[in-house]
């Protein structure tokens, strides 16, 4: 590896990409094109994962793929690569920002309240406030239909009990959509257990481009993990948010709804 690739794949994780997707697209930028085993090749990416690799480039904007037998790949021009890495980046904290103000509007009056020596009217715990909650709680809400994105280190694939509470919204005729982040194949214990939620009648695709936990329950609440304080990468989960203000459910919806469209599906993917 050259100082130059090494610089700029440091400099692209930086912006986002994995270091598969990183390298790819540094070396894919050197070449006026290639294909996806001579790519493989190239940078040492596992050619069984060099498909999703260059999908998720595909989809962030970054490479175009040039129609053929075999295909062929292309780098987009880097300034445009970097504009629409910076875009994501806008378009998570644009998210973001909508789910903080919300948690702005319902705590701070209670906050100042705290602060004024005064007694709020009626006492309400903070699983009421609607701010704090945990994951599991979708179970409470879910009746008829689940939103969701599942990224490291995968909590609520090893709960039978969200194995059983999908099977009993799918029988009854619901649907249950999760976006699993494409590390999930380079596990095939967690592949095993991603098929058990299919067989209970979960639809499931995948991709690296999910950000974050997000369940949507029926169309009127959302649980948001937020980004945790460590930024280790194996670290804990930060504390998750359940959001019900109409507006910004649907909001998150769209941000699902895009996310799946742009997805593979998993039993094609694994």
């Amino acid at each position: 590896m050259t100082p130059a690739a090494s610089f700029c794949e440091r400099a692209l994780e930086t912006l986002g990409l994995t270091s598969y997707s990183s390298r790819a697209y540094a070396t894919l930028a050197r070449l006026p094109q290639a294909t996806a085993p001579d790519l493989a090749d190239a940078t040492r990416v596992p050619r069984q994962r060099i498909y999703d690799v260059l999908g998720s480039l595909i989809d962030q904007g970054l490479v175009a793929k040039t129609p053929g037998k075999p295909a062929a790949y292309r780098a987009v021009d880097p300034a445009s690569a970097a504009e629409a890495l910076i875009r994501g980046h806008r378009d998570s904290l644009a998210r973001l920002e909508v789910v903080a103000s919300d948690l702005v509007a319902e705590l701070r009056t209670d906050w100042l309240t705290a602060r004024s020596g005064l007694r709020p009217a009626a006492a309400r715990s903070r699983d009421e406030l609607g701010v704090v909650a945990r994951m599991d709680h979708w179970r409470e809400y879910a009746h008829h239909s689940v939103r969701a994105t599942a990224r490291p280190p995968f909590d609520g694939l090893a709960d039978e009990d969200w194995v059983r509470r999908v099977r009993a919204i799918t029988a009854s005729g619901g649907s249950v959509r999760c976006v699993y982040h494409a590390d999930l194949l380079s596990d095939p214990r967690l592949v095993a257990r991603a098929e058990s939620f299919a067989a209970a009648g979960e639809q499931a695709r995948v991709t690296s481009a999910v950000e974050t936990r997000m369940i949507l329950t029926d169309s009127e609440r959302a649980l948001l993990t937020l980004p945790s304080a460590d930024p280790a990468p194996d670290s804990a989960p930060g504390p998750v948010l359940l959001v019900d203000d109409a507006h910004t459910v649907a909001r998150l919806q769209e941000t699902f709804d895009h996310l799946w469209a742009r997805a593979t599906p998993f039993t094609s993917a694994a």
